[in-house]
């Protein structure tokens, strides 16, 4: 798991190797004001959660290209930036969404993914974006940053995974 040693500066769009197609994964990321990312929030739907360091500036870069692109593609699709930071700066996320003006949630890593368990055990640099396809499946998972036109081909193929 990331922490105080991340490598901010993968290769740019770097494609990670996926675990075995299985069971959709479970989680719960929480933010504040009551705002919980979860499987069960956005099952249904094509979900990209990318997981950053808000000091980072290439997070913030592919934050702010996803943004651009998840206002415009259809079908729609969740997104959500995952804060892999201690818990006390938690009552900073509002301001980080606000000043980067991204239209989707921004919410704090769990403890499990934390310390380099649960579904997402792997995350070993920032950004790293992962979608997850409409039953909660792993399809893509990236390090770095990434065009938007390679953002919405991963959006794309994850929309028809299940057709």
């Amino acid at each position: 798991m990331c922490s105080s040693g991340c490598a901010a500066a993968p290769p740019p769009g770097a494609e990670l190797p996926l675990p075995a197609r299985g069971e959709p994964l479970e989680f719960s990321f929480a933010g504040t004001d009551d705002v919980v990312v979860s499987s069960a929030t956005t099952r249904g739907r094509v979900t990209v959660l990318v997981f950053v360091a808000t000091y980072d500036v290439a997070s913030q870069l592919l934050l702010r290209r996803l943004a651009d692109v998840i206002v415009r593609f259809t079908p729609r699709a969740n997104a959500a930036a995952v804060v892999v930071e201690a818990p006390r700066y938690a009552e900073l996320l509002p301001a980080y969404r606000d000043s980067l003006q991204l239209p989707f949630p921004v919410v704090m890593v769990d403890f499990a993914t934390a310390q380099g368990q649960g579904p997402f055990a792997w995350i070993e640099r920032v950004p790293t974006l992962v979608v997850l396809d409409r039953t909660g499946r792993e399809v893509a998972r990236r390090q770095g940053t990434l065009p938007a036109g390679e953002l919405e081909d991963d959006l794309t193929r994850a929309s028809r995974a299940l057709r």
